[in-house]
Formats: structure tokens, sequence, C-alpha cells
């Protein structure tokens, strides 16, 4: 496998990289299903019915997207509150363990490294921020606010992100850990890797067509310097 990494690599003057899993674990503080819970209640607070799927989920992301099916007048009042429990959860983040690495033989190798992330860029600044690796990220290319469809898997946020640095679709490689990256890369036309970084994960992503399959961030960063 690290051979297949090192070609892609070689092949890429871009790494996209999904925030949430390759770069930290966002809801480590501040659970996830804490977040959704808060953001169902909300809406009911404001009169809307949860369908019975939406009541069931303990993802905020899924929760954002659906409201704009069965409330769509309350999308901005629902992203404004998960903007602020985002922020809240990324200033007591985990940082993954060889992501600094990553970044660091990203310099080094002269690839622009861009954050494309359905997590808001506020919430992703300020984890860049606290954990000093703002100056190794090129750009940050959070979700479209008050827009979750045009979310991961749509391949808007990876395309602009090649344009923010300048470098065709076919010359980057997006890395994340869910189907929607994988998704979002081959609609864009990227490469993409996927991080397993929960067993059972590399199965799943490779099906969901990823070009390689790590469970180390450090492998990673060996492999950018090999390529070079």
């Amino acid at each position: 496998m690290t051979e297949a990494l090192t070609e892609i690599f070689r092949q890429s003057r871009a790494v996209l990289l999904d925030f949430d899993g390759p770069v930290c674990s966002v809801f480590a503080g501040l659970p996830a299903p804490v977040v959704a819970t808060r953001l169902k209640q909300l809406l009911q607070d404001e009169g809307a019915e949860l369908p019975e799927d939406v009541a069931e989920l303990d993802d905020p992301l899924k929760v954002l997207r659906r409201t704009a099916d069965f409330a769509p007048g309350l999308v901005d009042k629902v992203e404004t509150a998960f903007m602020a429990y985002e922020v809240e959860a990324a200033s007591c983040a985990k940082i993954t363990p060889g992501a600094r690495e990553l970044l660091e033989a990203c310099v080094e190798t002269g690839r622009s490294v861009v954050i494309v992330s359905n997590n808001s860029e506020p919430a992703i600044e300020t984890f860049l921020g606290l954990a000093n690796l703002r100056e190794r990220v090129a750009g940050v290319m959070g979700r479209p606010i008050g827009n979750p469809a045009e979310m991961k898997p749509h391949p808007g946020s990876v395309l602009r992100a090649c344009e923010m640095v300048d470098v065709p679709p076919g010359e980057a490689v997006l890395i994340g850990d869910s189907d929607f990256d994988m998704q979002a890369a081959a609609n864009a036309g990227t490469r993409s890797i996927a991080y397993a970084n929960e067993r059972g994960k590399e199965v799943s992503l490779a099906q969901a067509g990823a070009d390689a399959v790590t469970m180390s961030m450090q492998e990673l960063a060996k492999a950018i310097r090999t390529s070079w």
C-alpha cells in the first residue's frame, strides 16, 4: 500500500485535507450526539415536527442537511447555532496523531494544503490557530453556509479548493475518512486517499471508491516525503 500512496503523491501538487478525522477529532470534548440533540431541540422549540429519521439522528451535520428538506425556513437558525457549537468543540478538539507530521511533509515538499470540510470555517480556523498549524495551510474551504445541499459529496468545495491554489483537480488528492469524501473526490476528478480511523472502515471506504487506504497519518507523511 505504501507504494500506491507514494505514487499518488508523486502525481499530486496539492493535498486537500478533510478536517474532522484526518486533522483532529472535532467533537472529542463536545460529543456530536450532544450537539445533534441540541439542534433537534432548537427545531422543536421553533415549532418544527421532526420526521422519524431525523429524531433518531446523532450526527449534527445530518440534522443540518435534513433541515433543508423538512424545515427550510429554519436552516439559518440551525446553521447559526451549529456554528457556535462547532467553535466551542474546536477549542477542545484533539489533534489526530500524525496530522502535524503530514502538514510538515507537505511544506517540506512544496505541496499546497487546503482544508476541505463540511465543518464551518470559523471552527476550522479556531482549531488551526490553537494548534499553531495555520501557517502550514494555504487555505480553508468550509461548508457553504446556508446551502447544506452543496456539502460533500457535492464537488463544489473540492473544485473551489483546487482553484484557490491554482492546481487542476487531476493534480490534487483528497484525504478523508468518509464515503462522502471519496464520492466528492470522484465527482470533482481528484484522486482520493481514505483514512480508515476505525476498524472495518478500510473496507467500506475502498468500496466507496478510494484510490488508496491507510490507517496511519504517519504513513501518509512518509509517503509524501518518499515521493519527492
